[in-house]
This record gives structure tokens, C-alpha cells and sequence, in this order.
């Protein structure tokens, strides 16, 4: 009885992995019991495949492919997977219009495994629910995702020029954050980037800094079990400097120490490991 106990507590654990997460490629697997979906598909199928190995990963296991917006750094494998695996690929109209636009995306996804959802939609998928949600951008369109399995609450926020009161009002109820945490502003300021690209990502349609980041956590660090920071530059930014904007944000909020949440950079380039929610 012991033994079955621990078994079905192990098989309905929550879990997820980074690939990746920055402008060399962006890419979140979610598993549970009942199989697994990907956020975004960024990263190349030849990376993919070795961390399908290296991570005992089954592409099988994979039920759908959710599209956070256009751009080639969020779904430059969606085709290949899609394709050589059968997996459906979920998506706005307004990103699957700025796909079919995209000159840079050669390989359109086939009709067959296209799936169209719509923004503050809940929908159903593999015993989780998945609500997609507006983020700021200078994309075509752009999706956030609040997931809710049982107890856990996690809300996925990337490629965000600015915090909404919309997305305020997803990440007041998660109890888990992935939030993207791009560039320190002097950085950004003082480096060698051209003017015209430094105010787009400084733009509310651009990316969200460590300031901004910081800001949105102490906001909502009650709540939150764990927060992890992704889409680091590799410019205009550190993992360690992220980290740091969030712990001062929340010591100038007096906030002790044993009462923040679990605070993770996510790796850039590579796999970040498995964190079971």
C-alpha cells in the first residue's frame, strides 16, 4: 500500500524544464501523468533531440506545442516537431497571421496541425488548464499563459515590454512565476547597442528590465513559491545581476529573508533542469 501510495504520488507530480530561455532560443517543457506540452519551440530540433536523450524524454509524451508569438527565437522548431512528430501547435489567429507574414520563417506549419486559440479562453489540455492571456510586444500578436494543475497556479510571462494590469491580475492568483527579466537598464544604457534598438527594447512593446521584473515580484512575493527568471540577456545583462535587483527589491520592502519566495535564473543557452511544482 506504501509502495502504490508513493507511486501515484510520484506519477501526478507537476513538472517543468527550460531548454533554453533568451534570444538564442526559447523553450518550456510542462509534463504531468498524462504527458507533456512545450511553450514555445525556439530552439533548434538537433539541440532538441540531444536533450530529448540526455533528459529521457519520449517525443510520444508530447500532446501539443503552445506558441507564445512570432518571432524565430520562439518557434523556429515548431515546424520540424510538428511535422516529423504529429504534434498540434496552438496559437492565436494573430500569431498564426504574423507567421504565414514572416519571410524569415521559410517552413510554414501545415494546415492539419494548426489549432487556433483565443486570449482569457481557458482551455482544457491534458488535465491542466491553460489560459492565454495579452503581453506587450512588437509582435504580430503575444500570449502569456496562466496553467493551474490541482493546487498549482503558474503563470508564464515572457517577451513583456511592460506589466499590465491584465497580467497583474493572472499573477495575483499564481502561487509559481516565470517571468522574463531581460536587461539592467545602465547596461542597456551604456552599451554598444544602436539608439533605435536600445529605445525598442526599452519600449513598452520591448522587453521587461530587472527593475521591472523586481518590482512585479515584490508585488506579489506573498503568493509565490517559487519565481524563476528567464529571457537574460546576454548583453545587457547577468543571471547574477538579475537575481540581485529581486533580493534588494525585496529587502526594501522589509521583507525577511525566510519569507521570500525561491527566486532561479534560468540558463540562456542550455537546459536548466528538471523543478517539479
Amino acid at each position: 500500500m506504501g509502495f502504490f501510495s508513493n507511486f501515484v504520488c510520484l506519477m501526478s507530480v507537476f513538472r517543468f524544464l527550460c531548454f533554453g530561455s533568451g534570444s538564442s532560443g526559447n523553450c518550456f517543457y510542462f509534463q504531468n501523468e498524462k504527458g507533456a506540452f512545450l511553450i514555445d519551440a525556439g530552439v533548434g530540433i538537433r539541440k532538441m533531440a540531444k536533450y530529448f536523450v540526455m533528459y529521457g524524454i519520449s517525443h510520444q509524451n508530447i500532446k501539443g506545442i503552445f506558441l507564445t508569438h512570432d518571432h524565430i527565437d520562439h518557434v523556429c522548431a515548431a515546424y520540424s516537431l510538428s511535422t516529423k512528430y504529429s504534434i498540434p501547435v496552438h496559437a492565436t489567429r494573430d500569431v498564426w497571421k504574423g507567421l504565414d507574414a514572416n519571410p524569415v520563417i521559410r517552413q510554414k506549419i501545415p494546415v492539419e496541425y494548426r489549432r487556433v486559440i483565443d486570449k482569457n479562453a481557458p482551455m482544457a489540455f491534458l488535465g491542466c488548464q491553460l489560459t492565454p492571456f495579452e503581453v506587450p510586444h512588437d509582435s504580430r500578436d503575444n500570449v502569456g499563459y496562466y496553467i493551474t494543475y490541482g493546487d498549482i497556479r503558474l503563470a508564464l510571462v515572457t517577451d513583456d515590454g511592460s506589466v499590465t494590469d491584465e497580467i497583474h491580475s493572472f499573477l495575483s492568483r499564481a502561487n509559481h512565476l516565470i517571468i522574463e527579466s531581460n536587461y539592467d537598464e545602465e547596461m542597456l544604457r551604456n552599451g554598444p547597442y544602436p539608439a533605435m534598438l536600445k529605445r525598442r527594447i526599452f519600449g513598452l512593446n520591448g522587453h521587461l528590465s530587472n527593475r521591472e521584473a523586481a518590482e512585479t515580484v515584490k508585488r506579489h512575493y506573498s503568493h509565490l513559491s517559487h519565481v524563476w527568471l528567464c529571457h537574460i540577456s546576454a548583453n545587457n545583462n547577468t543571471p547574477q545581476n538579475a537575481l540581485n535587483e529581486v533580493i534588494r527589491a525585496l529587502a526594501q520592502e522589509d521583507v525577511e529573508e525566510q519569507s521570500f519566495p525561491k527566486i532561479t535564473a534560468l540558463n540562456r543557452t542550455s537546459p536548466t533542469g528538471f523543478f517539479d511544482l
